[in-house]
């Protein structure tokens, strides 16, 4: 049921640099202004590394005064304790190769926060809910390098990322019920709908009108479902004939569906007598186009090197002509997306683990993510909590 929403990139960035961080300005004192120039000089070779450039390619853009809420200085990694002790710092910017790129620091340590507009995205996870009976899950939100965290809801056995930081949820209440949700980015829950099972679900770009894939009851015909979050009336459709459940989407007041046996339909809920028409396929709305422009795609691919599993990023011309942007080492493929037309976000296993890395395709930079996280849904939406400050 996992239909990716597109959102636009540069408005989602505006949202994650201007969105909550938990962090607190520093009182006007000469010991934090401005940082030790060992601090900065560590954060600079430390860009001059991951970039394989030279410092004087580096330019300091801002360093700004903060108290952190704990040790972790504004970037608690998932799965990890700090000491909960507010500690006087920096947010320090960094320009090179016309990216931003943040750091966090303290008056003895420095954390790299990635590049700027990295914070656009964010991934979703299951955490599991130990003795649930339903085997519901939490949802949660952290960002691309697997840090701030943060629950989306409570008890979840499926979900679907959608506009603007909204999630629909499913939640099993039972061994043959599973009730529909909708949670907004501001964490209100709305219900939608209740039936045996649910697959694809998608809310329209307004927030306006909910369509699913529904099986009411056990021996029933699956068929979709359409409603106003909010209000309990919905209309029922039936699938095109000898069609079953696969993808839905919502293209302005069309609602388009694909069909596991091929085929593209389309129909109008508020027209008078709604029908499915056969459309072509490519009028679906992909959830994120590879294309990086006339000439060329972004390829991802499971290759081997040196007798080992390795994941190759590329740029694909149509002359069939490749050139390799980053090779990830010892990784064994599971999934793959593309957010913003900037990040290639990679997961499967490394070393016997599950890990997620994000490859920037402007730079070749291969950003380190979570570990442990067995599945994940990358979004074009930014966590809950960054230390990006206003």
């Amino acid at each position: 049921m996992r239909h990716r929403a597109l959102v636009p990139w540069l408005m989602l960035l505006a949202l994650a640099v201007i969105g909550a961080a938990r962090v607190s300005a520093a009182p006007p004192t000469t010991t934090l202004n401005p940082p030790p120039a060992a601090i900065l000089a560590q954060c600079t070779a430390d860009l001059e590394r991951r970039l394989n450039v030279s410092a004087k390619d580096i330019g300091l853009e801002s360093a700004t005064p903060v108290v952190w809420p704990d040790a972790a200085l504004g970037l608690p990694q998932v799965g990890t304790l700090s000491a909960q002790v507010r500690t006087p710092g920096w947010q320090i910017i960094l320009n090179a190769r016309n990216t931003r790129y943040l750091y966090t620091a303290s008056a003895t340590h420095i954390k790299y926060g990635g590049p700027v507009i990295l914070w656009g995205g964010s991934l979703l996870y299951l955490v599991p809910i130990p003795n649930e009976p339903n085997l519901n899950g939490d949802l949660y939100r952290c960002s691309l390098l697997g840090t701030n965290g943060a629950r989306v809801a409570a008890g979840v056995s499926d979900y679907s990322p959608q506009a603007n930081g909204a999630v629909i949820v499913t939640r099993r209440i039972g061994r043959s019920a599973h009730d529909l949700r909708l949670v907004k980015a501001d964490g209100t829950i709305i219900p939608l709908h209740g039936a045996l099972a649910f697959g694809a679900a998608a809310l329209n770009a307004a927030g306006t009108a909910w369509a699913a894939f529904v099986c009411p009851r056990v021996g029933d015909a699956w068929t979709v479902v359409i409603g106003t979050p909010g209000e309990a009336k919905t209309q029922t459709l039936d699938l095109p004939d000898d069609q079953s459940p696969d993808r839905i989407a919502w293209a302005g007041e069309r609602l388009l569906l694909l069909g596991k046996k091929g085929g593209c339909y389309v129909a109008i809920p508020g027209a008078e007598h709604p029908t499915w028409k056969a459309a072509p396929v490519h009028v679906f709305p992909e959830p994120r186009s590879y294309l990086l422009n006339k000439s060329e795609t972004l390829e991802i691919r499971q290759v081997t090197v040196a007798g080992t599993p390795a994941v190759e990023v590329s740029r694909l011309w149509f002359t069939g002509d490749r050139k390799r942007i980053a090779t990830l080492p010892g990784f064994t493929l599971r999934g793959h997306d593309f957010l913003g037309n900037r990040f290639a976000v990679v997961w499967g296993e490394l070393d016997g683990a599950a890990a997620v890395n994000t490859v920037d395709i402007a730079t070749g930079e291969i950003i380190p993510g979570p570990r442990g996280l067995a599945t994940v849904t990358p979004a074009e939406f930014p966590p809950a909590n960054t230390p990006l400050t206003r």
